[in-house]
């Protein structure tokens, strides 16, 4: 199977979103910031490609800008805006960039294939440059906001490019050897940030197996046509909301009839209802912080109303050397389930198929943990 970190990110987070992409082939109108990346794109492949008189100024990069921006790309009263930011960006990369650095640039927007297994993975990489230390792996970006520096030590994509770099370049890998020689970088055009990052060779095996395993769930996912909506924080600039199960109904159009109208008023009281529990257990748990504190002074176990009684009641919760866990399942010859934690609520399933004498040796390496309480009610 082919596909390309983009799919597979898509995937991830809504399969049915992948399938109006992939596989339906359902292609909506590109948003203003789209066509913004990508004409901001185009004009840094233009500033790092040299004519016959050398790198273009930044006068010939804002006038190649400038002849490729189409107004009717935008809405009228944020294209004045739009046009205004790729001004800045452009002047703000140019002060950045030092001649030197253009002759470091070696690809733009190379496209890559590499193998996964029986599979590959595809795309394309903006910019790579040969430095004094190794090499660096650049990836633009235009977006507002810019993520913290562990996001960025985690980013899949850039990972995927160093593996890129790697199985299309390796006689310039061997230059290196290490992977710590060569940079990983997100510019954030818009604030003109490059962050930087770089990956351990254990990394890259573990990335690569990542990869796999979302492969094998889509190729399954392809097998079986099943491709279930999930609701995630996109949802609400997802083009497909109208096809979507999980929004269709917003945009079908109002019904006069009786039993929709009925519908219509119960989804509406129990959003209502929804609400006011939340806003119930708010006021639950204010109020029985202060009884328990009252309860806890006076040093009383119950408090009697008018409406009846408030018990107050000891809750005691556990844990386990998971180490010794594992080695006593080992003696029983029981699976030591090879954990880090103890899940007690699986171990106490598991304690009722032991013996008596099994019971007692497993509670010996039982610990304390939390001791609180909590508040029942007893009506009269």
């Amino acid at each position: 199977m082919h596909t390309s970190y983009s799919a597979l990110n898509t995937f991830r987070t809504c399969p049915l979103k992948y399938k109006f992409q992939a596989v339906d082939k359902i292609k909506p109108p590109l948003k203003p910031q789209q066509i913004f990346g990508s004409l901001i794109h185009a004009t840094l492949k233009f500033i790092h490609s040299p004519g016959p008189r050398g790198f273009p100024e930044v006068e010939k990069a804002l006038d190649y800008f400038s002849k490729n921006w189409k107004m009717e790309n935008f809405p009228a009263e944020e294209s004045q805006n739009y046009f205004r930011e790729g001004i800045e960006i452009i002047q703000k990369y140019y002060q950045a960039l030092g001649e030197e650095e253009r002759q470091q640039t070696i690809a733009l927007e190379h496209r890559f294939v590499i193998p996964i297994q029986k599979h590959t993975l595809g795309g394309f990489i903006d910019r790579i440059d040969h430095t004094a230390t190794g090499f660096e792996i650049i990836d633009y970006k235009t977006d507002r906001k810019v993520p913290p520096q562990e996001k960025i030590d985690q980013d899949l994509q850039l990972s995927i490019y160093l593996k890129a770099f790697i199985h299309q370049w390796p006689s310039l890998f061997n230059r290196v050897k290490n992977t710590d020689k060569i940079n990983l970088s997100l510019y954030y055009l818009r604030h003109g940030l490059k962050l930087s990052t770089t990956r351990a060779p254990s990394d890259l095996g573990r990335v690569e197996s990542n990869i796999l395993a979302d492969i094998e769930k889509l190729s399954e996912a392809h097998a079986q046509n099943q491709f279930d909506p999930k609701i995630n924080p996109l949802c609400d600039w997802c083009d497909y909301q109208k096809t979507c199960p999980m929004f269709s109904h917003k945009y079908k159009a109002p019904s006069s009839q009786p039993k929709e109208k009925e519908i219509q008023r119960i989804g509406q009281r129990f959003i209502q209802l929804k609400k006011e529990k939340r806003e119930i257990e708010k006021e639950i748990t204010e109020i029985g912080a202060q009884l328990s504190e009252y309860l806890e002074q006076e040093k009383l176990g119950q408090f009697f109303t008018e409406e009846g009684s408030i018990l107050r009641q000891l809750r005691e919760t556990y844990k386990y050397d998971s180490v010794e866990v594992a080695r006593i399942f080992e003696k029983w010859k029981k699976d030591p389930y090879s954990v880090m934690k103890v899940d007690l609520t699986a171990l106490n399933r598991f304690t009722k198929r032991l013996s008596p004498e099994q019971r007692r040796e497993l509670a010996s390496l039982r610990q304390p943990d939390k001791r609180s309480f909590f508040l029942t009610v007893k009506n009269k």
